[in-house]
């Protein structure tokens, strides 16, 4: 039997029904602008349609400031300390979202997430992977430490030729196109099918982890967990 949302399988990723999920929030600690700037638009977009509220973490910046995000670590440990001091709030979920780039905190990161109850979308090698997949015809193999070669295929599309950093409204309204975000989730699960362990299979569970328990993080090339946020939110189920 086919599982659930993965590529080929008979019942493919669609749009998820707002009334599934009520009222959550969502509690994010992102490591950089685009993730920053991604989350800000799916919130604007869905927040109201689904019943979800995103709180993200750093808070937006004023034109002229460096923006301060957090590595992996110092935003597993930040999202435990919104945990602690948001209890009161029903319905909450904390997630950490950063990349493998050239982070040498990864291990304790995942680490101390598993300790302390917070979700982890990590991403290998990088965020723009997961915008690519919104455009690509297939699952990219592996990239072997090469942080250049999806930025480029990202750029190479006429609906990202203008991007650097911040994912402005126009991009986003690309990526939400009728399509692209199921074609999204069906290569992101197609990549955890891939993963090097060769064990390693799309979660039966919305929002679950995909890779094994005993997976090796650092070898998950290419992946992005990003897509369990969405069905998480009732975006895509």
């Amino acid at each position: 039997m086919a599982k659930r949302g993965a590529p080929g399988g008979a019942t493919p990723p669609r749009p998820g029904q707002g009334s599934r999920r009520k009222n959550n929030v969502l509690f994010i600690v992102c490591e950089g602008q685009t993730e920053r700037s991604y989350f800000h638009h799916l919130n604007h977009r869905y927040g109201a349609e689904h019943n979800f509220q995103i709180q993200l973490t750093p808070r937006k910046v004023t034109e002229g400031q460096q923006f301060n995000g957090y590595k992996p670590a110092p935003a597993v440990r930040e999202a435990i300390r919104l945990k602690k001091s948001t209890k009161g709030i029903k319905n909450s979920v904390f997630w950490a979202v950063f990349d493998r780039d050239e982070n040498e905190d990864i291990y304790e990161a995942f680490r101390l997430a598993r300790q302390n109850g917070i979700n982890v979308a990590f991403s290998h090698p990088h965020f723009e992977l997961w915008l690519w997949l919104h455009f690509a015809s297939g699952p990219p193999g592996r990239l072997g430490g090469d942080r250049t070669a999806i930025p480029a295929k990202l750029r190479r599309t006429k609906e990202f030729a203008d991007f650097e950093k911040l994912i402005e409204p126009h991009h986003f309204e690309e990526l939400i196109k009728e399509g692209r975000q199921a074609t999204a989730v069906k290569l992101a699960q197609q990549l955890v099918i891939d993963c090097p362990s060769g064990r390693c299979a799309p979660a039966s569970e919305l929002g679950a982890p995909g890779h094994a328990p005993y997976c090796d993080i650092l070898l998950r090339d290419p992946s992005t967990d990003i897509y369990r946020i969405l069905e998480v939110l009732g975006i895509i189920s």
